[in-house]
């Protein structure tokens, strides 16, 4: 790519972000995409950008557990659905027993997060 050539750069806000990026635009007489621009490029610059806490791969493998425990929860809320008269106590302890297993499962996954 020349210098000369260049490239529009997207990207979304909300009603209440844009009210404020544009109210601070305004604040220094500048247009909202020159404004925008500008922020990006001393972040850049600054380095001010924070890391991710996880890597991609991280992330995948986060995504990969919260499919599966989101199974797990389906699987019991159905269990639950069809079973909401006539549970037995040994029934009910199992379940129990389930949604710790499945809790304790998020935490985990939320440590990773932190």
């Amino acid at each position: 790519m020349s210098s000369k050539e260049l490239t529009q750069v997207k990207f979304r806000l909300n009603a209440e972000e844009l009210e404020v990026w544009q109210q601070k635009a305004n604040e220094r007489n500048m247009t909202l995409p020159k404004f925008s621009k500008q922020i990006v490029n001393q972040v850049i610059t600054q380095g001010k950008l924070k890391q991710p806490k996880i890597n991609q791969e991280q992330g995948a493998e986060v995504i990969t557990h919260l499919a599966k425990l989101g199974g797990n929860i389906n699987q019991i809320a159905k269990w639950c659905n069809m079973n909401k008269i006539n549970a037995t106590s040994t029934q009910i302890e199992r379940l129990e027993y389930n949604l710790e297993r499945v809790q304790k499962e998020l935490e985990l996954i939320w440590q990773q997060l932190k």
